[in-house]
């Protein structure tokens, strides 16, 4: 195409040691070109350089650059590739349709994730290890273009990771480097390893009678929020003091206090965000230094439970508008954000951040979310955010 201009690709490969970068970028000052991009990736003590550059400036001799090039890489003792590119080809291949796959698992993992993404036409571009020598995690960077059926290959992904009982993620590349800033928890069975109301059941001598209407909304015989006034009518008469005692007595999930106060020292909002109740919410914004919470809202007389409920009830649609709500008063995007819940009632929140996270969650859950983990994993919330080791340390 007339005015196009014409770029070279040029990559350098062998083993790694200071002073490469500068030896091929002194060679491309010398002939006055200006990079147009730069890519470098290095495993234990093998380098991948690539360099991006147009040669049509006046004067240019490609042959000149190139054979300069490969004189330096051959005193190196390095191997270089170069490719001549259009403008119009270079665009085909910045319009693609990246993804970012992290896992926590060994080889055995990569072989069957892998050979997944390759069955469904999915390109593996990077891959590069999380943690250090310790393996923690791998992160791919996976080019989609040529899968037919993305919905299909996450449902492909997420099987693996409940077959093998792994942690991963699948998220889009643009989101995933745009940096979350916003994180929703819920909170029975997630911040908490229990479930509230079963204790609030327990001390009200109503266990029995809240478990069966527990037990009808779970076969889909009533909505949420039919089932939540039944169970809180169970606890009626229940006292401040004996709710104080149930919230003395939260279990909080391994790893939570942890990684909300690495969150928080990283400069991330935090908060929970639960069809659960506002009294043990509070205590949560207190004991683990949570910035907001929104739960539903028990009505007391006297410092006793009446059996119903105050104002608006938390369901699943009004979670996923209060994760809206809360982005745009934060000056937040919803790519921005992210919600980490387990049950059925948290779906429409977790489809509505731009990260959802199912913990310990059923299949059904699991195949909403962008991501899932298993119990008592929760850290490895920080490494899915791109959160390295080293960031920690420096936080």
């Amino acid at each position: 195409m007339v005015g196009e201009k014409n770029y070279v690709v040029v990559t350098v490969s062998g083993r790694d040691h200071p002073g490469i970068t500068a030896s091929f970028t002194r060679i491309l000052d010398g002939h006055h070109i200006e990079l147009a991009g730069i890519d470098q990736a290095a495993l234990q003590d093998f380098l991948a350089l690539t360099f991006l550059f147009s040669l049509d400036r006046d004067g240019a001799d490609r042959n000149s650059v190139l054979k300069d090039l490969l004189f330096e890489a051959n005193r190196l003792d390095m191997r270089l590739h170069f490719q001549l590119l259009s403008e119009q080809e270079l665009r085909h291949r910045k319009d693609k349709n990246m993804f970012v796959l992290t896992f926590f698992g060994g080889t055995s993992v990569l072989a069957e994730l892998s050979g997944t993404l390759g069955d469904a036409r999915a390109n593996i571009e990077k891959i590069t290890t999380l943690g250090g020598t310790s393996a923690r995690g791998t992160e791919l960077t996976v080019n989609v273009r040529g899968v037919e059926n993305l919905s299909l290959l996450k449902q492909a992904l997420v099987n693996i990771s409940r077959q093998l009982g792994v942690d991963l993620a699948f998220q889009k590349l643009e989101s995933y480097r745009k940096g979350k800033r916003l994180i929703f928890f819920d909170m029975d069975q997630t911040l908490l390893d229990m479930e509230v109301i079963d204790e609030m059941a327990r001390a009200a001598g109503s266990y029995d009678e809240v478990a069966r209407v527990t037990e009808k909304a779970m076969r889909g015989d009533l909505d949420f929020q039919d089932s939540l006034r039944q169970r809180v009518a169970f606890l009626k008469g229940l006292t401040v003091a004996q709710l104080r005692e149930i919230s003395n007595g939260l279990r909080v999930s391994e790893g939570a206090e942890r990684l909300i106060a690495t969150l928080k020292r990283m400069g991330y909002r935090v908060g929970v965000l639960s069809g659960g109740f506002h009294f043990f919410a509070d205590g949560l914004v207190e004991t683990l230094g949570l910035d907001f919470a929104y739960a539903n809202r028990l009505e007391m007389r006297d410092g006793v439970l009446t059996g119903r409920l105050e104002g608006d009830i938390i369901d699943g649609p009004a979670k996923a508008r209060i994760v809206h709500e809360v982005a745009a008063s934060s000056g937040v995007l919803l790519d921005q954000t992210v919600a980490i819940g387990d049950g059925a009632n948290d779906s429409l929140m977790l489809g509505q951040a731009g990260l959802g996270i199912a913990y310990n969650a059923k299949e059904a859950l699991a195949q909403v979310a962008s991501a899932q983990l298993g119990r008592t994993r929760l850290w490895n919330i920080l490494y899915i955010l791109g959160i390295t080791e080293a960031d920690i340390a420096a936080g």
